[in-house]
C-alpha cells in the first residue's frame, strides 16, 4: 500500500520556515553579542557579510513565519463548521499565538537600536500597568533596562521551545514535507541577498517598532490610557479561544469578530507605516520629508560578498556612538575636524546620511548629502536626534530665514498692505509686483538658499543655513579642493564655532550695509574702473567699491559680530518676529553697566549656553554671567569677579574690562530716552534718489529658484553719504526712545512698468527707517550735532541758524537740496522745517518723526547753544533740570519766539 504523500498548506510553509529561523538562528548566535546587541550586529553588516547574510536570513524566514501562520490560522476559520478543538488544545493554542508575538518582538528588540529601544520601553510600560502583577511581569520578560541577557534567552529558548511544542500538537508533524521545505529555503535565500533586514542608525528622528506593531503603536496614540490597551489585546485572544473551542453563534460571531478586527487592525498597520513619521506626526507622500521620515524604513541594500574595503579595516574603524559605521573603513585619512565634530565622535553619516551599514560604494552613497546643513537637510544633519534638533527646530522662526521684515517692508512701499510690521516669511512670495521686486534684488540672503557648491564662505555667500556661519575652510582643504580631480578630500572643512564677521559678510554688506560699516567702509557709485588707486578705497568681490571711513570702536577693539550676539539672537528662539529690533536682544546697557548687574550662575545656565560656554572658555563652574536685559538670556562670553565686568572675546578670548557709561549718559533725566546708538553713531549710510522700474528685456535673476531670468526690478540709485544720521521716535509698549533713522526709502517706483495697465500710477515714498549703523564711537555725539542740526531734526541738509531780529530770536533753515516736486519737500528731508507729517512716514508703525513740540524743545536748547559751550557750566547744569534753569536765565539770554 502506498504512502500517502503530505498536502502542502500555508501551515506546512509555516512549519518549514520555523525551522529556518531555528536554523539560522543558532549560527545567527555565534557572531552575536547580546550583552552589546547593537554594536554587534552593526559590526556583522559592516565587517562579515557572511554572518550579515545570515542575520537577513533569519530575519525573513521569521517575518514570512509570522504571516504564514496568520494565514494559516485564517484558513481554519474561515470555513463555517465548528472546529471542535478541546478547550485545553484551543486554550493552548491562543496563548501560542501571544508567544510567537512576543518571540517576534524579543527578536526585533535584539538589534539594540532607537527603533528597538522604543518598543522595549512601551512593552515594559505597559506590561508594569498590569495590576498586581505588572512590574513582575515586566522584569521576568525583559529584565533589567541596562541588560539584555534574559531578553535572549527568552527568544532563543522559551518562545522558540513553546512555539516547537504548540506546533507539533497542532500539526502532529515535526517536520514539513521536503518539497515545501526546499522551495521556502531557496526563497528565503533570494531574498535575503537582496533584501537586508533593517537597522535604525539612531539618527533619523522617525522611529518605529515592527510592521506588526505599528497598528498597535497607533491604537496607543488615540487612547487617552494606554493601559486599556491590554484590555483590547486580552480581547483578541479570547476570541481566537472561542473561534477554535466553541458552538454555533458563538463560534460564528468570534470569526466575524476577529475577522473585522483584522480589517481594522491592516488599516492602522498601513498608516502606522505610511502616513506616521517623526514623533508619530501624521504626514503624507507629498510631504517634503516624506522620504526620510517613511521611506527610510524600506531601504534594504543587498548584500555585498566582496566589499570596498578589507575585512581589517571594517575592524580596525572606530566605534561611533555604539555602532560600527563602514564609511569609517573606507575614509580612513579624512582629517582637519575639530573634537566635536570628528569622525571618531560623529561618524560620517550623522552630517552626511547615506546607509553606514552598506559595504560597497553605490549604496554607501545612496541618499547621501553631499552638503549637509542647508536648511533643506538640517533635520536630518545638524538637526539629528544626536545633535541639534532644537536648534534646527527653532531657526526656521528667525528673521534670517523668514525675512518678515524685509518682506512687508516691501509690500508696505509698493502699496500692497497697510502695516509694515505683519509677519510673513521668503516661503509664502506670490506673484504681485513687490513680491517679484524682492525675488529679483533682495531674497537671495535667507538661511534656506541653499549652498550647492563645496568651498568656503566668501563675499559672494549668500544663505547655506548652518554653514553660512560654522564653515571654515584651512589652507590645506582649501588647496585641496582647488586640485581636487574627482577624488575623495582627505583635508575635510571644519565645522566649529569659529564665526567670523567673514560669515557675515555676504547679506550683511547689503541693504543697512552693517559689516561693511563696522569695519570703517562706505559704498560709493564709482565703477571698478574709476577707483582710485588709494588704500582709502576698497573694492569688495562683487566690484561694489568703498571708501574709507571711522570703523566701529568695538571694531577697533578687536570684537568681531558674534562677540555682541548670542546664539538665541542670531538663530532665532522660536518665536516669529516682524522686525530685526524685536528679535535682537543684546543692548548696550547690558555690558555698559550703570548700578546693579543683572546676573545668572552658571549652574542655571540654559543647556545650550552652558555647552557652548564650556567649548569656548572651558570651565564655567562657579561663574557669574551676565543677563540680557530684554530678553533675559545669557552673555556667556562676559561674567562678574571682584566686583568688575569682563569681556572676552569670543574667538581669541582675548580678556577686556568693561566699562560703565559716562555721567552725561545717565545723570537724571536729560537723556534717559536717548538709545546708546542715537548719540555714539559716528555715522551711517544714506541714499536718497531711488527709482525702481520693471525692465522686461532685462537680464535678471529669481533669487528662490536661483536661475537667471528674462525680465527684472532695475534699481537706480541716486546718492549714497556717510553722514551722521537723522533722529527720530520709537513708541513701544515698554518705552518711547529717540533712535537713529535713515532716509532709506525716498523713492519712487513704476508699477505701471510692471504690470502694463496704464491706470497703475507712480508710487512716491518718503519714508525713513530705523536703523542700527553699527559704526559706534567711544565719544557721543556733540551737543550742537543734535540740537543745532538740521539733519538731525528730519529736515534734511541745509543752513540751519539762529538769528535774533528786533529782540526775538528766531530759527531759519535753507535746505541744501531742492524740493521734491512728488510732495514739496527737500529731496533728503523727512520733514518740513518746524511741521511734522502722518499717515506714511517710516518703514515701521511704531516710528516717528520729532512733533513741533518736541522740535521747538531742542531748539530751545538749541539756541543756548549757539552762545554756551557745551562744557560750560551752565551748560552742563541744564542736564540736572533744564526748564528750572531757563527761568533763572539772564535778560541777555533770549529764547527763540515760535509765532
Amino acid at each position: 500500500m502506498k504512502q500517502k504523500k503530505d498536502k502542502t498548506t500555508f501551515g506546512t510553509y509555516a512549519l518549514a520556515m520555523f525551522w529556518l529561523v531555528v536554523l539560522s538562528g543558532v549560527i545567527l548566535a555565534i557572531p552575536f553579542d547580546f550583552k552589546d546587541p547593537y554594536l554587534s550586529v552593526s559590526n556583522m553588516m559592516v565587517s562579515n557579510p557572511w554572518a550579515s547574510f545570515i542575520r537577513n536570513y533569519h530575519y525573513w524566514s521569521s517575518q514570512f513565519f509570522l504571516i504564514l501562520s496568520l494565514i494559516h490560522l485564517y484558513d481554519h476559520f474561515h470555513y463555517k463548521i465548528k472546529i471542535g478543538l478541546k478547550p485545553g488544545i484551543a486554550f493552548r493554542l491562543s496563548i501560542s499565538l501571544l508567544i510567537i508575538f512576543l518571540a517576534m518582538i524579543t527578536g526585533f528588540l535584539l538589534k539594540g537600536d532607537a527603533d528597538s529601544m522604543q518598543a522595549r520601553q512601551i512593552l515594559q510600560t505597559l506590561a508594569e500597568r498590569i495590576p498586581l502583577i505588572g512590574e513582575s511581569l515586566a522584569y521576568s520578560l525583559l529584565g533589567s533596562s541596562d541588560s539584555y541577557q534574559l531578553i535572549y534567552v527568552h527568544h532563543i529558548a522559551t518562545f522558540t521551545v513553546f512555539i516547537a511544542i504548540a506546533m507539533v500538537e497542532h500539526s502532529r508533524k515535526f517536520w514539513p514535507p521536503v518539497m515545501d521545505f526546499v522551495i521556502s529555503t531557496l526563497a528565503t535565500f533570494v531574498i535575503s541577498y537582496f533584501l537586508s533586514a533593517p537597522l535604525h542608525d539612531n539618527i533619523n528622528p522617525a522611529v518605529k517598532g515592527p510592521w506588526y506593531f505599528v497598528g498597535f503603536q497607533e491604537i496607543l496614540h488615540w487612547l487617552q490610557h494606554p493601559a486599556w490597551s491590554l484590555l483590547l489585546f486580552l480581547g483578541v485572544l479570547i476570541l481566537v479561544y472561542l473561534s477554535n473551542s466553541a458552538a454555533g453563534k458563538t463560534m460564528l460571531m468570534s470569526k466575524r469578530s476577529l475577522l473585522l478586527f483584522t480589517g481594522f487592525y491592516a488599516v492602522l498597520t498601513f498608516i502606522g507605516l505610511f502616513f506616521r513619521g517623526e514623533s508619530w506626526q501624521w504626514t503624507t507622500p507629498w510631504s517634503q520629508e516624506y522620504k526620510t521620515s517613511i521611506l527610510h524604513n524600506f531601504r534594504t541594500p543587498r548584500v555585498d560578498f566582496a566589499p570596498d574595503f578589507t575585512l581589517n579595516e571594517a575592524l580596525n574603524s572606530p566605534v561611533i556612538q555604539g555602532r560600527k559605521e563602514s564609511c569609517l573603513a573606507c575614509h580612513t585619512e579624512t582629517h582637519g575636524f575639530t573634537d566635536s565634530h570628528s569622525a571618531e565622535a560623529i561618524g560620517c553619516i550623522s552630517c552626511h546620511g547615506g546607509n553606514p551599514f552598506a559595504t560597497d560604494k553605490v549604496q554607501s552613497h545612496n541618499k547621501m548629502i553631499l552638503i549637509p546643513g542647508n536648511l533643506s537637510n538640517s533635520k536630518l544633519s545638524c538637526g539629528n536626534t544626536q545633535c541639534h534638533p532644537e536648534i534646527v527646530e527653532r531657526i526656521p522662526t528667525g528673521l534670517m530665514a523668514t525675512l518678515s521684515g524685509m518682506i512687508s517692508v516691501d509690500r508696505y512701499t509698493f502699496n500692497e498692505q497697510d502695516n509694515p510690521d505683519l509677519l510673513t516669511s521668503v516661503h509664502e512670495l506670490a506673484d504681485s509686483p513687490a513680491d517679484e521686486h524682492l525675488r529679483n534684488l533682495c531674497v537671495r540672503c535667507h538661511l534656506g538658499n541653499p549652498k550647492t557648491e563645496l568651498g568656503p564662505i566668501d563675499e559672494f555667500s549668500r544663505g547655506g543655513g548652518c554653514l553660512a556661519c560654522h564653515l571654515n575652510y584651512s589652507p590645506e582643504a582649501e588647496k585641496e579642493l582647488a586640485a581636487n580631480k574627482g577624488e575623495m578630500l582627505k583635508s575635510h572643512p571644519e565645522i566649529s564655532l569659529k564665526i567670523t564677521n567673514n560669515h557675515c559678510f555676504g547679506c550683511h554688506s547689503r541693504s543697512g550695509r552693517i559689516s561693511t560699516s563696522y569695519e570703517g567702509w562706505h559704498e560709493t557709485t564709482l565703477l571698478a574702473s574709476e577707483m582710485p588707486d588709494s588704500s582709502n578705497y576698497r573694492m569688495i568681490e562683487d566690484e561694489r567699491v568703498f571708501v574709507k571711513q571711522p570703523a566701529d570702536v568695538h571694531h577697533e577693539l578687536g570684537l568681531e559680530c558674534i562677540d555682541c550676539h548670542h546664539s538665541y539672537e542670531v538663530m532665532g528662539d522660536g518665536t516669529h518676529y516682524a522686525h530685526q529690533e524685536d528679535q535682537q536682544d543684546v543692548q548696550c546697557s547690558d555690558c555698559h553697566i550703570d548700578g546693579e548687574p543683572r546676573t545668572i550662575a552658571a549652574e542655571n545656565l540654559d543647556n545650550e549656553s552652558a555647552i557652548i560656554a564650556a567649548l569656548r572658555f572651558g570651565n564655567i563652574t562657579n561663574k557669574k554671567f551676565l543677563v540680557t536685559e530684554k530678553h533675559n538670556r545669557a552673555l556667556i562670553n562676559t561674567y562678574i569677579e571682584n566686583d568688575s565686568v569682563f569681556f572676552l572675546t569670543k574667538n581669541s578670548s582675548k580678556k577686556m574690562t568693561m566699562k560703565a557709561p559716562a555721567r552725561e549718559c545717565t545723570r537724571n533725566i536729560a537723556h534717559s530716552k536717548l538709545d546708546c546708538s542715537s548719540c555714539h553713531t559716528s555715522w551711517a549710510p544714506t541714499c536718497i534718489g531711488c527709482h525702481n522700474e520693471y525692465d522686461a528685456n532685462e537680464r535678471g535673476y529669481n533669487m528662490i529658484e536661483n536661475r537667471e531670468k528674462l525680465g527684472s526690478w532695475v534699481e537706480y540709485i541716486g546718492e549714497y553719504n556717510a553722514k551722521l544720521p537723522t533722529l527720530g521716535i520709537r513708541k513701544t509698549e515698554e518705552k518711547t526712545e529717540v533712535i537713529p533713522v535713515l532716509p532709506g526709502m525716498i523713492m519712487t517706483v513704476d508699477l505701471h512698468s510692471y504690470t502694463g495697465n496704464k491706470n497703475d500710477a507712480t508710487i512716491f515714498h518718503r519714508l525713513y527707517a530705523p536703523a542700527a549703523p553699527h559704526t559706534t564711537s567711544a565719544k557721543g555725539r556733540s551737543c550742537v550735532s543734535c540740537h543745532n542740526s538740521s539733519l538731525a531734526l528730519g529736515y534734511g541738509e541745509g543752513e540751519l541758524k539762529y538769528v535774533i531780529e528786533d529782540g526775538k530770536g528766531k530759527w531759519k533753515f535753507k535746505a541744501l537740496y531742492q524740493s521734491d516736486p512728488n510732495d514739496g519737500l527737500p529731496a533728503d528731508a523727512w520733514i518740513d522745517f518746524l511741521q511734522t507729517r502722518e499717515g506714511k512716514v517710516s518703514t515701521r508703525s511704531n516710528v516717528f518723526p520729532f512733533t513741533v513740540e518736541q522740535q521747538k524743545r531742542i531748539l530751545t536748547a538749541g539756541a543756548c547753544l549757539t552762545c554756551h559751550k557745551e562744557d560750560s557750566k551752565v551748560m552742563q547744569q541744564s542736564l540736572d533740570d533744564f526748564d528750572a534753569l531757563i527761568q533763572k536765565r539772564s535778560t541777555k539770554c533770549v529764547l527763540p519766539d515760535w509765532d
